[in-house]
């Protein structure tokens, strides 16, 4: 198994490549007192990795995919909706085995299975799970090797971001730009504009001057 000196240097590593503009800047270790609770339910060791890596983020900018990376105290509070809607009648697709590590505050998580150690992507609304990697050292890795060949960069918005998916937003948003934005008037148009005032004011003179004509 792969400690957590392991991940904190792939953690510091990682957040030494975002810009000074939007920095990832990460907690201490969770420490043991609040590791404490979770203890017993989470025995196998890869969550616990993690947050004796760091215990979230001390910003709320995004790290990865609109994702920050949360506090030990925000993964409880987590469980604790998670197994409350397991609980009800139609259960949950949500292991009571997987810790999240990511949250894009709006449902969906970045957890570890702490059976196995890997990282997923979880959504609340959709039972569909993404494996992202087999452990959170191979995960962050994937990261950094990912910003090495350009495949990901960092954007205000998403954080990580992979560069061609990022680039059919912004070819997007510029479309809907160009759509909503009117546009330069087309000379033909200009001309019927132009004719249309010299009429308005042709016709206002020769009411003008019928006026005076008749006082």
């Amino acid at each position: 198994m792969t400690d957590a000196a392991d991940l904190s240097t792939l953690l510091s590593e990682l957040a030494a490549r975002f810009p000074p503009e939007h920095p990832l800047a990460l907690k201490p270790p969770a420490g043991d007192d609040a590791w404490a609770p979770l203890a017993a339910r989470f025995p196998g060791g890869h969550a616990r990795r993690w947050y004796a890596a760091t215990d979230g983020q001390a910003n709320r900018l995004p790290a990865v995919d609109t994702h920050t990376f949360c506090s030990l105290s925000e993964a409880r509070q987590a469980l604790e909706i998670a197994d409350a809607i397991r609980a009800e009648p139609e259960g949950y697709w949500v292991e009571p085995h997987w810790l999240a590590i990511a949250a894009d505050g709006a449902g969906q998580h970045l957890m570890i299975d702490d059976r196995d150690g890997r990282v997923l992507s979880v959504a609340h609304d959709d039972d569909h799970i993404d494996v992202l990697a087999e452990s959170p050292e191979a995960w962050l890795a994937s990261l950094q090797r990912d910003l090495d060949e350009g495949v990901l960069v960092v954007d205000a918005t998403f954080g990580l971001i992979d560069a061609a998916e990022l680039a059919g937003i912004e070819a997007r948003r510029e479309a809907r730009r160009a759509r909503d934005e009117p546009g330069p008037l087309p000379l033909q148009h200009k001309i019927g504009l132009t004719v249309c005032l010299l009429v308005l004011v042709v016709f206002m003179a020769a009411l003008i001057w019928l006026f005076e004509t008749n006082r």
